[in-house]
C-alpha cells in the first residue's frame, strides 16, 4: 500500500482496480479519511462446487462464475475422473465421461 500526501485545498482522484471491477473516488481537502469502497470484491478468486447426486455420463453444470474456469472432477470415492470438458458459455459447462457415475466437479 502506498501513502498519498495531499496539500491543502488540492484535489486528487484515486482509482481502485480489481479484476472485473473499477471504481474511482475524488478526494478533496479537508479529507475526512473516508473512501467509498462498497461493491469491491474480496476474498480472492471465485469458485463453485457442482454436486452430481445422480449417476450420469453427461453432466451439465451452471456455475455462474462469469468465466471459463478450470475444472476438476471426482467420483464419490474422491478419485479424480477424466473426461471431456466443454464450456458452453462463461457460466455453463458440459462434462462428458465414458461411463455414468455420481460425484463432484470443482470449478475455479
Amino acid at each position: 500500500m502506498s501513502n498519498i500526501t495531499v496539500k491543502n485545498q488540492e484535489s486528487i482522484s484515486v482509482t481502485i482496480t480489481q479484476s472485473g471491477y473499477n471504481k474511482s473516488t475524488v478526494i478533496k481537502q479537508p479529507v475526512e479519511n473516508q473512501i467509498d469502497i462498497r461493491g469491491l470484491k474480496g476474498g480472492g478468486d471465485k469458485n463453485y462446487v457442482h454436486i452430481q447426486d445422480t449417476a450420469a455420463a453427461v453432466w451439465t453444470a451452471s456455475h455462474n462464475l462469469g468465466k471459463r474456469p478450470a475444472v476438476v472432477v471426482v467420483d464419490s470415492a474422491e478419485d479424480v475422473v477424466y473426461g471431456e470438458i466443454r464450456h458452453i458459455d462463461d457460466n455453463t459447462v458440459r462434462l462428458t465421461f465414458s461411463g455414468a457415475f455420481a460425484g463432484k466437479a470443482y470449478f475455479n
